[in-house]
């Protein structure tokens, strides 16, 4: 990779003045869909003194300013003399709108502190838009040289679509820039950057911060709310009794320059207490805990644990208990907390919708597994299980899958709207097996069946990445057992012990299947989905697959909704008798 960027450094200091360096996005009059931005100009990396500066302040370093070149606006004069001084400057093509800045450093990363980065935007018109954003270590964002947003010391990107800035786009060329820092980071030093039609950016707004838009769910005196790109709403603080006990409006704010907070919370008693923030004609609902967390834990009464599932939720609510997460990083607070919250809130009130559960296999291996069901009492409920990608820790009470809420919320969403329970499965973390992994479904749907009657004749299987390949296994391997199966980007190959899912095809029977793939995907290749897809015709298999413009990177979080629409398809198909016929 670094070969080819010198070609392409190479290439820029032969182009004379004139030169328009910048790669352009196209913006069309009232967009009907999210613009990613997948190619940039940039500068650097450059690095730091560490006995003039640290890691975490290195950020504000003005790289530029020594060039003459003023933080959040570059032209191609500027272009040009940075490479006339032999300034490292270079494209970014990407297929995928999240640049990994680590792949392009060419030496070592650790005394590098700061990348610049420019696209150009040509609007059809004058036009209000949205910019969808997210990013580490830290990072600013101008446009036309107005700064947008600050993000400082986050050290990692879940979302994908975390910051939501409202702008206008000016008829012709608007100029992006973005500075973006490393700090301490070494795991992520990557962005993404989109822009969005008005109401498509409220919308994935409303998915990925669902349940993540107070910014201190563990709180004290003040409510602090983040509403994206909403810039007026409603908030109101709910006890257990549905009595509001606070609350406030906003009108005209921008909550990523100026907090919206609900003062005057001292007094409230402990305990626990929905956060409701209405947005238009949409309300969304977040849990927070008022007062001192850990009183709460350490108040528990441990003997009266008396049952596996309670003592796996307590064991959750310990282990994120002993995460604080940096003292500088904001983000890394909130995302502890809203895990504290949401666990400890799951222990505290076992009719909470979405509990952790525990299994005993046919072999009496002990295992774990997160159930969620809108009502509990709904008998005959069609079961959607999710197949974790490759997960590399020992315990799902202590892994990625079990804290990654933003993803779990918005499954839970999209099986409420489709009237499905769901659970999401751990298939044995580091030590999976395609024969271990059948088994731990097997006890999950056995329990969930005598508990609550999920129907053994609906239940949907789905996953993405390497969590599809191991669903469409999964469906070889016990094809009688599943209504249905649907899967986004699956690795198609032999993996470990595993055959490649093309050569089990003749072993997934009838069982209606839906792949859905990006032709862009730059983790999955597609070609192997065709290929798939292909066979399964010769077959005469009831297989459909779907192919868009689409890559790895999923921007708003409710991506499996094709699955759920999908599942609802077959449910409907079911109840009217209708059967594939090759």
């Amino acid at each position: 990779m670094v070969g080819n960027i010198s070609v392409i450094c190479l290439m820029l200091s032969l182009c004379g003045c004139g030169k328009r360096y910048f790669p352009a996005v196209n913006v069309p009059a009232e967009p009907d869909h999210v613009v990613e931005i997948k190619s940039w100009l940039a500068v650097g990396p450059f690095g730091f003194d560490s006995l003039q500066t640290n890691a975490f302040d290195s950020f504000y370093t003005e790289d530029l300013s020594p060039y003459g070149i003023e933080e959040g606006r570059i032209d191609e004069k500027d272009v040009t003399n940075l490479l006339r001084q032999g300034v490292r400057v270079f494209l970014i093509s990407e297929t995928s709108p999240r640049i990994r800045l680590f792949n392009y450093v060419p030496d070592n990363a650790e005394s590098r502190s700061n990348f610049y980065l420019a696209s150009e935007v040509y609007s059809a018109q004058t036009q209000d838009v949205t910019l969808v954003l997210d990013g580490s270590y830290s990072y600013t964002v101008w446009l036309n040289g107005d700064r947008l947003v600050d993000v400082t010391v986050k050290y990692s990107i879940i979302k994908q679509g975390d910051r939501f800035v409202n702008i206008t786009l000016r008829k012709g060329m608007n100029r992006l820039f973005v500075k973006i820092n490393r700090g301490t980071n070494v795991d992520s030093w990557d962005l993404v950057c989109a822009i969005a039609p008005r109401r498509e950016a409220e919308r994935i707004f409303r998915v990925n911060c669902k349940s993540d838009f107070v910014v201190n769910p563990v709180v004290n005196d003040s409510l602090e709310i983040y509403s994206g790109p909403y810039s007026s709403g409603k908030v109101e603080l709910l006890n257990e009794m549905n009595q509001t006990v606070a609350g406030d409006s906003f009108d005209n704010r921008n909550t990523n320059i100026e907090p919206f907070l609900i003062s005057g919370l001292k007094d409230l008693d402990a305990g626990f207490y929905r956060a409701v923030l209405t947005v238009g004609d949409e309300k969304l609902e977040e849990m927070i805990y008022k007062g001192d967390y850990m009183e709460f834990v350490n108040g528990i009464d441990r003997s009266a644990l008396d049952s596996d599932d309670l003592k796996a939720a307590m064991q959750r609510v310990d282990f994120v208990s002993g995460k604080s997460g940096s003292s500088r990083s904001a983000s890394a607070v909130r995302f502890n907390n809203s895990n504290k919250v949401f666990w400890g809130y799951a222990l505290y009130n076992r009719d909470a919708p979405t509990q952790l559960m525990t299994y005993r296999d046919e072999d009496g291996y002990p295992g774990v597994f997160i159930f969620h069901a809108a009502d509990r009492r709904q008998r005959d409920m069609p079961l959607v299980i999710v197949v974790p990608f490759e997960l590399t820790g020992e315990s799902m009470i202590e892994d990625w899958n079990t804290g990654n809420l933003d993803q779990l919320e918005a499954d839970a969403a999209l099986a409420d709207e489709f009237g499905f329970a769901i659970a999401w499965i751990y298939a044995g973390g580091e030590h999976y097996s395609a024969v271990k992994t059948g088994k731990e479904i097997a006890a999950v749907i056995d329990r969930l069946h005598s508990e609550y009657g999920i129907d053994r004749q609906r239940i949907y299987l789905t996953g993405s990445c390497e969590g599809g390949r191991r669903a469409l296994v999964q469906l070889a391997v016990s094809p009688d057992r599943y209504a249905a199966c649907a899967v986004a980007a699956p690795i198609i190959t032999a993996r470990g012990l595993d055959d490649s899912p093309v050569g089990m095809l003749p072993r997934m029977g009838k069982v209606p299947i839906l792949i859905r793939h990006g032709r862009n995907d730059e983790r999955s290749p597609v070609e192997p989905s065709r290929r798939f897809y292909a066979e399964s015709q010769k077959y005469g298999m009831a297989v459909e697959y779907v192919e868009d413009d689409g890559n790895h990177a999923k921007i708003n979080r409710d991506y499996f909704r094709f699955a759920f629409e999908f599942f609802d398809r077959q449910l409907d198909e079911q109840k009217r008798g209708v059967s594939f016929e090759p």
